[in-house]
């Protein structure tokens, strides 16, 4: 991990005072494990698995049919433009 340099108290403060400030890096290395770890769990559970394998279904799909997926994405496009279009 890479350690954040500490300011001294230029004016004679009390380490007691910036105590609240050395907590934030922890807190964010205590949330960043804990979204690691749960990523990695992802990672290894069938979920996952499923979903690599829809995306390789998908994307040979897409070679061996390019003309009806460009019109699948077109179609798609043209009904969320629709959708999301703002009346001026």
């Amino acid at each position: 991990m890479q350690e954040i340099p500490e300011n001294q108290p230029a004016n004679g403060e009390s380490e007691t005072q910036h105590s609240g400030k050395k907590h934030i890096p922890e807190q964010v290395e205590a949330i960043s494990d804990s979204i690691s770890r749960m990523y990695n769990q992802f990672r290894e559970s069938e979920q996952y698995e499923e979903i690599e394998e829809k995306a390789v279904k998908l994307k040979d799909y897409i070679q061996d049919n390019p003309v009806p997926s460009m019109l699948y994405s077109l179609g798609a496009g043209f009904i969320l433009g629709l959708l999301l279009h703002r009346k001026k």
